[in-house]
């Protein structure tokens, strides 16, 4: 990632602080990731092709890694 494109991710995850702080707010949006997770998990048990499995399994880790958002935006004070 480039220079640029770290200051504008800063940027963007600063913005998204009332967010991280909100404790039912964050716990809301980590209860629809948790759906959103079974979901594909269901589509990963159910898949009967290799590309719809690396598709799951894609989907599955960015959503786990927008869990981690809240660390992010509130360790850039």
């Amino acid at each position: 990632m480039t220079k640029v494109d770290n200051n504008q991710r800063q940027k963007v995850v600063s913005k998204l602080k009332p967010l991280c702080s909100n404790n039912n707010q964050w716990n809301a949006y980590c209860d629809y990731l948790d759906i959103m997770i079974s979901e594909q998990h269901k589509k990963l048990e159910q898949s009967d092709n290799i590309v719809s499995i690396h598709q799951s399994q894609g989907a599955i880790q960015v959503l786990r890694s927008l869990k981690y958002l809240r660390d992010e935006a509130l360790a850039n004070g």
